[in-house]
Order: C-alpha cells, then structure tokens, then sequence
C-alpha cells in the first residue's frame, strides 16, 4: 500500500506552482538538491531529493503540484517547509489538508494501524478457511474409509 502527500495552492488545478516559483522555493531549503538526471521537458517534471537520503523524493508534475510517495517523517517536514516559502498547502492523497507536519504524521500512522489491523483480520479469516477445508477433507477421508470398511466387513 502506497501513500502520498502532495502540496499545492489553495485551487490545486486552477492554480498550479510554476516551475520558477518551485526551483526558487526548493533552492532556499538546504535540506534538499535537485535531481539533474531527470530533465522537465523529458518527462514533465522536476525531482528533487533530500540529502541525506537518496530515495526520499518530490516532484513537481506538469500540472503544478508536487507529490511523495511513501515519505518519511523527515521528508514530511521538509515538504511543510517548501510549503511555507511557497504559501502553498500540504495534502492527503485525498486532498484532506494538513494543519501541520505532526498532524500528518498522526494522521499517517493512524491510517497505517487500521490498515494493519484490516490485513492482520483477513489473514486470519483466510487461514480459518484454509483449516475448515482441511478438515472437511480429513473428515471427508475417514469417512470414505469407515465406510468402505464397513461395507467390506459386511459384505464377508
């Protein structure tokens, strides 16, 4: 299961962050270097990565707002950061906004435990069918062997 945070303006489409304003607002934080192997005109966006850890990323698509998948706490906080110099907001991937990088990260781990309790639910319910059936097909053996043996000791 993936999660994403976005930011975006107030109108998210109808007002998208211009790619001016997104460089100059990623090159004033100093947690964050821009991705140079990913060109905007090749694939529509802009990457920029933390530095202390290569694979936390956000781009920036061609529709003007930015996105992470799966970010980490510290990459939350960064994306409230670029928020602020932006004066843009932080999203759910439902557009529900964050009032701030605690309640998304509240909000996350909430989310991750109903998630976890759900899946943990379903295993159980599965491994419950998959011992019914056992038994049905245990049962269903010995009861084909008692009853052969039964026929065959009257049959003698």
């Amino acid at each position: 299961m993936s999660a994403y945070v976005y930011i975006a303006y107030e109108g998210l489409r109808t007002s998208p962050i211009s790619v001016e304003a997104w460089l100059a607002a990623v090159n004033r934080c100093d947690k964050l270097i821009l991705d140079k192997a990913v060109s905007f005109r090749a694939h529509g966006q802009q990457v920029v990565r933390l530095k202390s850890a290569r694979r936390a990323s956000v781009r920036l698509d061609r529709f003007g707002i930015a996105g992470a998948r799966d970010p980490s706490e510290e990459l939350i906080r960064v994306m409230f950061d670029i928020a602020s110099l932006l004066g843009a907001n932080v999203y759910s991937e439902r557009f529900n906004k964050y009032a701030s990088a605690d309640d998304c990260v509240c909000r996350r781990t909430k989310h991750r435990r109903t998630f976890d309790k759900q899946r943990a639910c379903k295993e159980r319910q599965e491994l419950y069918q998959f011992g019914l059936w056992c038994a049905v097909c245990v049962s269903s053996a010995l009861f084909g062997f008692l009853f052969g043996s039964l026929y065959l000791a009257l049959t003698r």
